[in-house]
C-alpha cells in the first residue's frame, strides 16, 4: 500500500472531484513490486492521459476491467524491487504479461513478464522454477 502524509494534501479532499485529493508525496513501506499504469480517459469530449499507481494485481485487475472506449490502457509498467531483479536497485520494466499461479506450498505468486522477455516472481525461494506453479492465471 501506499502512504500519505496528510501535510502532503493539496487543497482540500474533494475540491478535483467527487473524492479526489492530490498529494504532494507519497511513501510505500513495502519492498514489493507495484504497478504503474498509463492511461487516456475521455473527460468532457477530450482525452486525458493519467497514470495509475498501483498495489497488487486485485488492484491491476480492477483497473483492466474499467477499460472501455473512454478509459483506454496505453502502458502497463512494473516496479520492481532490486530483490526480484538481482539488480542493486529498483526498476521501471515495461511488461507483457502478469501471471499468478500457487507454488508447492499453495502460496500465491505473481509472475512478472517485460517487455526484454525476463520472467520476475515475487518469492524469496532461491530455487524457484516458474514452471513449477499450479493453476496459473494471466491477467495482463
Amino acid at each position: 500500500m501506499f502512504r500519505t502524509n496528510i501535510e502532503d494534501i493539496e487543497g482540500k479532499p474533494g475540491m478535483y472531484g467527487q473524492g479526489l485529493a492530490h498529494w504532494h508525496g507519497i511513501s510505500r513501506a513495502l519492498n514489493i513490486h507495484w504497478y504503474h499504469v498509463c492511461v487516456k480517459e475521455r473527460l468532457e469530449g477530450r482525452f486525458v492521459s493519467t497514470t495509475e499507481l498501483l498495489n497488487d494485481e486485485t488492484r491491476l485487475l480492477e483497473v483492466l476491467k474499467l477499460q472501455n472506449e473512454d478509459y483506454v490502457i496505453t502502458e502497463i509498467q512494473g516496479f520492481i524491487p532490486p530483490w526480484m531483479t538481482g539488480s542493486k536497485s529498483w526498476r521501471l520494466e515495461t511488461l507483457n504479461a502478469v501471471s499468478i499461479g500457487y507454488d508447492r506450498n499453495g502460496v500465491v505468486v505473481c509472475l512478472l513478464e517485460t517487455e526484454d522477455g525476463e520472467i520476475y516472481a515475487d518469492t524469496h525461494v532461491r530455487s524457484f522454477d516458474p514452471k513449477s506453479l499450479t493453476n496459473v492465471r494471466k491477467i495482463y
